[in-house]
């Protein structure tokens, strides 16, 4: 009986130890190939590299930029938007992109607002990517730029205890 018991434990003791080993090693190689950055990141806007200040936040699943004086027109029977960004150094770029389409953000205080969509590179750490922005004011928010999960996933692990971890160093975009 005593020997049954013993050879139970162990076979319990084993399984749950290789468990354990199993899914560590999985999420070591996860981590292996992700880049860490912190919640708060300089970020470059391309084509130009102008350098903006982001929130990575793994909530968001689109990425939003601060856009100021915003004009849509027609060109070539497509309709596009001229906008502004600026940083906080002062440097301002003008922008013309067509409209890939326009969406629908449902905001905290419970009014849905539609903002057009662009297209435009955008350098993280050193990782590079040409991604969807909605385009908005967010003047009342410390980070001219939101990058969300169609940045980040299968690319960057956000680490929520830090902030400014590296600076954009993308050699393509």
């Amino acid at each position: 009986m005593n020997l049954r018991v013993f050879s139970i434990g162990f076979s319990f003791l084993f399984l749950t130890f290789s468990f354990h080993s199993h899914c560590a090693f999985a999420d070591e190689s996860q981590e292996g190939r992700l880049l860490v950055l912190g919640w708060l990141e300089e970020v470059s806007l391309y084509p130009s590299k102008l350098p903006l200040h982001a929130k990575l936040d793994t909530g968001a699943d689109t990425s939003s930029l601060h856009a100021e004086n915003l004009e849509t027109y027609t060109k070539n029977g497509e309709e596009w938007v001229r906008f502004q960004v600026s940083n906080r150094a002062g440097e301002a770029l003008t922008i013309d992109k067509k409209i890939r389409r326009h969406v629908r953000i449902k905001r905290k205080q419970g009014r849905s607002q539609m903002r057009p969509v662009v297209k435009l590179g955008i350098c993280v750490g050193g990782v590079f990517e040409s991604i969807e922005f909605n385009l908005v004011d967010r003047s009342n928010f410390s980070s001219a730029v939101l990058v969300g999960r169609n940045f980040l996933s299968g690319k960057i692990l956000v680490d929520s205890a830090v902030s400014y971890t590296s600076e954009p160093s993308c050699t393509k975009g």
